[in-house]
C-alpha cells in the first residue's frame, strides 16, 4: 500500500512496485490508509510522514500497537524531512528520504519485507 496525498507520488511509486511484481493499493490520507490496512492487511505500507488527517508517524504507531497488524504489516516511512530517527522511534521498519528513486524504493521495500515487521 502506498499512502501519500500527492497523486503523482502515489502513481510513480505504485508503478515502481507493480513493475517489480507486487500488487499495490493506494490511499490519499492517513485515516484511509489505516482503515484499508486493517481490512486488507497488506504485506507493507509505504507512507509519507506528512499525510493529511493522520500523519505517517501516527499511522505507523497505530499499526505497530494494534495486535491485529503489528506482526503482519511492514511499515516504511518516507519524507522530504530528514526524519529517520523519528520514523524508527514510531516503529517504522524502513525509511526513505525523498526524492524517491525506483532502485532505492525497491531495495528498502525488499529488505524490510525479508526482515519482517519489527516489534517494540
Amino acid at each position: 500500500m502506498i499512502a501519500d496525498q500527492d497523486p503523482y507520488v502515489r502513481d510513480m511509486v505504485s508503478r515502481f512496485i507493480s513493475d517489480a511484481g507486487y500488487r499495490v493499493t493506494v490511499a490519499a490520507q492517513g485515516y484511509e490508509a489505516l482503515d484499508d490496512a486493517r481490512k486488507l492487511l497488506p504485506a507493507a505500507i509505504m507512507a509519507d510522514i506528512m499525510l493529511p488527517k493522520l500523519d505517517g508517524l501516527t499511522l505507523c504507531r497505530l499499526l505497530k500497537s494494534d495486535p491485529a497488524t503489528e506482526r503482519i504489516i511492514t511499515v516504511i516511512v518516507f519524507s522530504v524531512l530528514s526524519a529517520e530517527e523519528r520514523a524508527r522511534k514510531a516503529g517504522a521498519d524502513g525509511f526513505i528520504l525523498k526524492p524517491l528513486e525506483k532502485s532505492r524504493v525497491l531495495n528498502v521495500l525488499e529488505q524490510a519485507i525479508v526482515k519482517g515487521p519489527q516489534n517494540g
